[in-house]
């Protein structure tokens, strides 16, 4: 294979800098090599990213206005106020939400918790279920916001009218002005002095938990033997973290790997029950088994405007509940499924004509289920590579169009929105990522204006769809393939945004027991002496390339469990015929 094809994200790691951090570290050479590849060239800082520690957390008062946070939730439970926590109905927004109201159950606190219908009530902290649960005079009422209401001025202003005091908890790009709230808590603030500013919602709303447990025990409030702990608690911030594709590095990698381990375990309900459910009886849960498993059904409900069943779910105590919740979450997932499979045929069908005429921006409007254009705008950018809008009936009136956007790494999403903001009603959203709202007449003309808006990229189609891979180990050191190399590679997940999953590279290899399953290509590959299974998903169509003929394979690794058996298996990235 011409491995010019690939590349390595910085040029290849010196091999003197691997060699002393292997005997420095005592690891093996191939680790000491991905270490290196990932930046890690020194002991100290390999240490820290192998070994991650919930004790080198940072304090959560170095975090703005987390004093004034603790001491008004301290402020209402001892007055035995009225706490109302207001989540999003995304993954991050509803396990956040989820870990507040657990955490204040824990410490005798009864808790109305919210998040809005996603079909009905639309994104955000809704002026309806503030009004409804209005506070009676002279009683003390707290709002907190999860994940949500960093530009909520106005109802921040009508919660305040109303009685409560604001606690903001968000982790979006605050605008220029904030709303007024009594304390905001968000690590992207200006003037906020915590070292990390890549937080989920869930993990924002994790450091006001930390910071009042912590307040709790130094004022005599509670005993520091019988406070909460917070760690069975990660397996939500884990959860959210993931979902929300937020870096897993420094502080997010500390509190994911922790809870991974939580979820792993199976003893808090929701895990054992969603595990069960998603195929995940057994084994280690990894980043991407939330990816791709556990956060899609957690998903699915508020998709459908119903986020509080995967509420009840992560916050039931009874692990017979827990399943009969479980249950509910994958009817309602398969229900989303089959939306997505009605739709994307006829979305494809148009964007293929919009890209056979050259547009450098896809755009589909149809009578489609607003919970799923975000997930549909995600799959044309991935044929397509290039950036997507999809937009359905608003419910709000029968001349509004809702949008949702989804872009490619080379062209920002929301600066390309800015362009054509005189044809928007609102957008928001970052460079990956945008919702819109738009009048029906003026789509013409959007099409139009977001066509001219994004930027050419340089890159010829062909390019531009070709799959591009970053190969992370190419060499003939496969002794690596050992128990203790596997070990210390164990030690580097979880891989996700921030930190890929390493690419290896083995060339003029012989496959053995070659099949197809479905549309999947099963092999196995013998190195150094050792038979490891391997998989290509898709690949069926390679199988009379690999019989008999030797090929290079781009693969990554997995562990795999059945029946209580450990096994690595390689995961076909591309094949090739050997040259």
């Amino acid at each position: 294979m011409d491995t010019t094809s690939f590349h390595y994200i910085n040029s290849p790691p010196d091999n003197d800098l691997c060699q002393k951090l292997a005997q420095e570290m005592n690891i093996p050479y191939g680790v000491a090599v991905l270490l290196c590849r990932k930046g890690l060239g020194d002991k100290k800082e390999a240490s820290a990213f192998l070994y991650p520690r919930l004790a080198d957390l940072p304090s959560p008062f170095l975090m703005k206005d987390m004093d004034r946070a603790v001491d008004l939730v301290l402020q209402t439970y001892k007055q035995q106020g009225l706490i109302l926590i207001h989540g999003d109905y995304d993954v991050d927004g509803i396990s956040g939400t989820a870990l507040l109201s657990l955490f204040f159950t824990s410490l005798g606190i009864t808790t109305i918790c919210f998040q809005p219908n996603r079909l009905t009530e639309g994104y955000g902290l809704q002026k309806s279920i503030i009004e409804q649960h209005c506070p009676a005079n002279n009683t003390a009422a707290l709002l907190i916001t999860v994940d949500c209401g960093i530009s909520a001025h106005d109802e921040v202003f009508f919660a305040r009218e109303s009685g409560y005091n604001v606690i903001i908890t968000d982790h979006h790009l605050p605008p220029a002005t904030l709303p007024e709230a009594e304390a905001i808590l968000n690590p992207k603030q200006q003037e906020c002095l915590f070292p990390y500013e890549d937080l989920a919602g869930v993990g924002v709303a994790f450091f006001l938990a930390m910071g009042i447990r912590n307040r709790m025990v130094e004022q005599g409030l509670i005993n520091k033997n019988n406070a909460p702990k917070l760690k069975d608690l990660l397996s939500l911030v884990a959860l959210g973290t993931v979902a929300d594709v937020m870096p897993l590095t420094d502080i997010n990698r500390i509190l994911v790997k922790a809870g991974l381990e939580v979820i792993s375990k199976r003893s808090v309900p929701w895990t054992w029950a969603l595990c069960e459910r998603a195929g995940l009886k057994e084994g280690a849960v990894t980043a991407e088994n939330i990816s791709f498993r556990l956060a899609p059904r957690i998903n699915a409900p508020g998709r459908l405007g119903e986020p509080e069943s995967a509420f009840r779910l992560l916050t039931s105590s009874d692990t017979v509940n827990a399943i009969e919740l479980a249950d509910n979450l994958e009817t309602i997932n398969q229900e989303r499924r089959q939306l997505e499979l009605d739709t994307i045929e006829k979305v494809l069908r148009e964007c293929t004509l919009q890209d056979n005429k050259g547009y450098r921006g896809l755009v589909v409007y149809g009578n489609y289920h607003p919970g799923i254009i975000g997930v549909i705008a995600s799959r044309i950018v991935d044929k397509f590579h290039k950036p997507a809008i999809i937009f359905t009936d608003d419910t709000t009136g029968s001349d509004i169009l809702k949008g949702s956007g989804r872009s490619i790494e080379q062209i920002n999403l929301y600066e390309t929105l800015k362009e054509c903001s005189d044809t928007l009603i609102q957008f928001g959203g970052h460079a990956m990522a945008a919702g819109l709202t738009i009048k029906k007449e003026v789509l013409p003309q959007f099409i139009e204006e977001f066509n001219l808006a994004v930027p050419e990229t340089g890159d010829s189609p062909d390019k531009l769809q070709a799959r591009v891979v970053n190969l992370d180990y190419n060499g003939d050191k496969w002794e690596i393939f050992d128990s203790r190399f596997f070990h210390y590679y164990q030690l580097m997940e979880p891989f996700g945004n921030g930190n890929p999953e390493p690419v290896f590279l083995l060339t003029n290899q012989e496959m053995s027991r070659v099949s197809v399953v479905a549309a999947h290509l099963k092999y196995s590959v013998n190195v150094n002496g050792k038979t490891f299974r391997g998989i290509g998903f898709g690949m069926a169509d390679k199988l009379n390339m690999v019989q008999n003929n030797p090929v290079d394979l781009l693969f990554k690794l997995r562990k795999n469990v059945y029946r209580g058996e450990e096994y690595i298996e390689f995961h076909a990235v591309d094949i090739v015929a050997a040259e």
